[in-house]
């Protein structure tokens, strides 16, 4: 071995120098063999001189021999490093016959096991595939890519018998090239390419593989190593820290470590003292370390290390770095506004848009974010978004439009923004939520402005998940205010969450819970969730703006029960407000049949911008989904049937005894009828036609079987109002039949003229059982203040045949109404009297008497007269 050391530097180190071997002293005693005795510097063909290494072992099979030189004070990275060899391949190469001389490599010969784990660089042939050529590989792990590659073929250009010279050289900043000369110094091909990435391999190490016929035909010679040299007497330091995710980071070092930098134990996280939870090696001085929560984002995070050591034995002890992670939380940016209709244009482009607003104080990279609907996403470009700082996003081909309004982004795929409203949200790039709403075109609360040429603007950005009431139509003289402040800005506090709304069983095994608003938190906390007879084993997120969860049972639900969810206290909206409405009760559906749900309640005559509704009431001891029933009004003219209309888009329980009301705008009814119970009122996408003066509804199930079916007319109201605009029908008791009108009977003034989701202002109580006939009161008065408006005679006879007749007859004897003739009673029977004559007007103060009489199947009369005072 023979060491060249050149000094350019007046400095004890760095120094550029080299390291060659032209093997002319015929011994090896520097280099390593992988195995012993397969190479030799001997004489035979040597290349030049009178010896060369060569690989001299008679194998009777394939193999894969390698030798190498430590190059233990090589820094190459601290300067140009190059490297050059005379080699001479005595066979044509292949996958299975090729050589490579590995640079700079991680693993010294002894356990370089044919390259399986190697990482590093080298010159060589066929590394990976098998075009000849003449290649500078990266090699990670075993597995190679190529970085620079001359331009001729190893078997057609050079041959089995040249031997070339070499010429490998990599600059500081990372520019490889690769030179082949002949013999004579004529240069026969070159290559360039970029690797930037340091690595401070410690060993060069010569690789031939060959198959048991080839072997003994590879020869190298006057190999030499230029670059800075130096003994390391050092210790590491930490260089530079990158946050590359939410619990990871990575840590540069001044030089390469030993493998104890992957022990947990040596790293310490904040005050906590958090430990690792995975420690990789990326590269020589680089490594990626994972915690098992998140940073402190937003906040100067400690990092101690309590020891640091080279591949010299040169260590520091408790190392300490700094780091700022930054990263948009929910509600940083917002979607603050939405152009959904350009049309009719009043200044802006006509084209939609949506403008996003960071509220915060950060900077924040958008690259990999998304805008996204209910089932798409729209990828965002790789830009930064300003503390304060709004962006316009738009189709790529309208750019330009708004490019005088501020920072534009266009997507090359846009959605498209339906005018009656529909979901937009951001995710990051983890598709985290960062904001979303469901917009609306009732938030317009302008008819003219909901008509197109208006955008919609959030009012208060303080509070970005306060929904409706926080939005209104622009009142910029041009439509809208893209790429800056909102028009309207104002206070608008969200001070309610009300929590759940709904729960609904998928099947026996989970519930379906929905929010009225984004609850952040609640996937994975099982425990803020208690149910009767059962409990959750797993919460997940089911829609991209946080509003729905599923909830796994441990436990089946049964059919026939009927349960009750409880929710924590300490769940919160957005705003930080605690949650009010947080239990509900649910059952499985089942299938109802005739007569199970009924028509309750009707509200046909609306007073004006009012919308109709209809309440149902479950009279059975079962629970039912809303969505499983339909509606369908009949003509009464022509008897043709209208579309079916769904009763709810969405499923809910109707439980036993439970009422439920459907509308085109619950708010409007709720804000119209103050004793209405709103968590009974549900929005509807139709109703079907219910004219003012008489119409003919149809109750049925999904098998589209009659449950129920009520024909009204505007007669049935009380007779002495002066007007019914506005005034609910309702039913005397749910369990009477829809189909006979003296059931039915005008709300009560008292009550406010109706009372959806909740029992009638007319409802009349079944007396004591123990009588074949009673009386619900021993008086009327109908005045209509939900009083005793109305006579219910109660009928519990024996048998099921048996046939009433009921009439009405003054203190005189004279004839007043006969309400019931040869009605089929059954078991039992409710018959109501309103106190009118049989001209259909009120009767006049006094006392009347009642007259039931019965016949059951065997002919057997009963005769039964009750007393009833008139007070009006």
């Amino acid at each position: 071995m023979e060491k060249v050391v050149l000094l350019l530097l007046l400095l004890p180190y760095p120094v550029l120098c080299q390291i060659s071997d032209d093997f002319e002293s015929g011994s090896l005693d520097s280099w390593i063999e992988g195995a012993t005795g397969r190479w030799q510097a001997d004489s035979t063909q040597s290349i030049s001189g009178s010896y060369s290494l060569h690989h001299v072992f008679d194998n009777n099979s394939g193999a894969s021999d390698c030798i190498g030189l430590q190059l233990t004070d090589l820094h190459p990275y601290e300067g140009n490093t190059r490297w050059s060899f005379s080699i001479r391949h005595g066979c044509d190469p292949s996958s299975s016959n090729s050589w490579a001389l590995f640079l700079l490599s991680d693993t010294d010969p002894g356990n370089f096991n044919n390259g399986a784990e190697v990482s590093g660089f080298a010159a060589g042939v066929n590394l990976a595939g098998y075009d000849d050529t003449l290649r500078i590989w990266k090699v990670i792990g075993g597995k190679a890519s190529s970085v620079t590659v001359c331009p001729l073929n190893w078997q057609n250009d050079f041959g089995a018998d040249a031997s070339l010279k070499i010429i490998a050289e990599r600059r500081q900043d990372g520019i490889w090239t690769l030179e082949v000369y002949e013999e004579e110094g004529t240069l026969m091909a070159s290559g360039s390419g970029f690797d930037p990435e340091p690595f401070n391999g410690v060993w060069m190490v010569l690789n031939y593989r060959y198959t048991s016929t080839r072997d003994r035909l590879l020869w190298f010679d006057d190999v030499k190593v230029e670059g800075i040299f130096y003994e390391d007497n050092t210790a590491p330091r930490i260089t530079g820290t990158r946050v590359t995710g939410y619990q990871t980071l990575e840590i540069s070092f001044s030089e390469d470590l030993t493998d104890d930098v992957i022990n947990p134990s040596l790293f310490s996280l904040n005050a906590d003292n958090l430990m690792p939870e995975e420690i990789i090696i990326i590269r020589p001085g680089v490594i990626s370390v994972r915690f098992p929560e998140r940073f402190q984002n937003k906040t100067m995070n400690m990092l101690k290390i309590s020891q640091l050591c080279d591949r010299y034995g040169n260590c520091t002890t408790n190392a300490e770095t700094e780091f700022l992670p930054v990263w948009a939380e929910a509600g940083d940016v917002i979607i603050s506004e939405i152009m959904a209709d350009p049309l009719p244009r009043v200044a802006l482009p006509e084209a939609e848009y949506v403008e996003i607003f960071n509220r915060s104080n950060w900077d924040y990279d958008i690259s990999g974010w998304s805008l996204g609907t209910e089932n798409q996403r729209y990828p965002l470009a790789p830009v930064i978004i300003g503390a304060g700082e709004y962006l316009v996003l738009c189709s790529q081909s309208c750019v330009n439009d708004f490019l005088q309004f501020g920072k534009v982004m266009g997507l090359k795929s846009f959605p498209a923004l339906s005018d009656a409203g529909r979901i937009v949200f951001l995710s990051d790039s983890s598709d985290n939520l960062i904001h979303g709403i469901e917009y609306s075109a009732e938030w317009y609360g302008n008819k003219l402005k909901e008509g197109g040429g208006w955008s919609l603007e959030m009012t208060d950005t303080g509070y970005p998940f306060h929904t409706g009431d926080n939005w209104k139509a622009s009142v910029s003289v041009t439509g809208g205010t893209p790429g800056g402040p909102n028009s309207s800005p104002g206070v608008n506090m969200d001070q309610v969450f009300i929590g759940l709304e709904n729960v609904f069983p998928g099947d026996k095994n989970s519930l379906d819970l929905l929010f009225s608003e984004t609850v952040f938190g609640l996937a994975g906390e099982q425990g803020k969730i208690i149910i009767e007879g059962s409990s959750v084993t797993s919460v997940t997120v089911t829609d991209p703006l946080q509003r729905k969860y599923k909830a796994i049972l441990n436990e089946p639900l049964a059919t026939g029960m009927e349960y009750y969810l409880l929710l924590a206290g300490d769940i919160s909206d957005f705003a930080g407000n605690e949650i009010m409405k947080r239990s509900l009760r649910f059952g499985i559906p089942e299938t109802p049949e005739k007569d199970d749900i009924v028509f309750n309640e009707l509200l046909f005559n609306p007073l004006a911008d009012d919308p109709d509704y209809i309440e149902f009431v479950n009279v059975s001891g079962k629970t039912f989904d809303a969505s499983g029933l339909w509606l369908v009004s009949v003509s009464v003219v022509s008897g043709d049937t209208s579309t079916v209309s769904v009763v709810s888009e969405m499923p809910v329980c109707i439980l036993p005894g439970g009422f439920y009301v459907t509308t085109t705008d619950p708010s409007k009814v709720i804000n119209r009828y103050f004793s209405s119970v709103e968590d009974n009122i549900y929005v509807c996408q139709t109703l079907p036609s219910m004219p003012d003066d008489k119409g003919h509804l149809l109750l049925l199930n999904n098998e589209r079987k009659i449950l129920d079916e009520v024909i009204y007319t505007e007669k049935m109201h009380y007779t002495l109002l002066s007007g019914n605009e506005g005034v609910a029908l309702e039913k005397v008791r749910p369990e009477l039949a829809s189909g006979e009108s003296i059931n039915w009977h005008s709300a009560s003034e008292s009550s406010g003229w109706g009372t959806p989701g909740t029992e009638n202002s007319v409802f009349s109580l079944s007396p004591f059982a123990g009588e074949a006939v009673s009386l619900s009161s021993g008086r009327i008065t109908p005045n209509n203040d939900g009083v005793e408006d109305v006579l219910v005679i109660e009928l519990d006879p024996a048998g099921a045949g048996n046939v009433v007749t009921v009439t009405v007859f003054d203190e005189g004897g004279g004839f007043i109404r006969r309400v019931k003739e040869n009605f089929l009673a059954g078991e039992k029977a409710s018959i109501v009297w309103d106190a009118a004559g049989d001209d259909g007007s009120l009767v006049r103060r006094g006392v009347y008497i009642i007259l039931i009489e019965m016949f059951d199947t065997s002919g057997k009369r009963n005769t039964w007269k009750r007393v009833c005072t008139v007070i009006r």
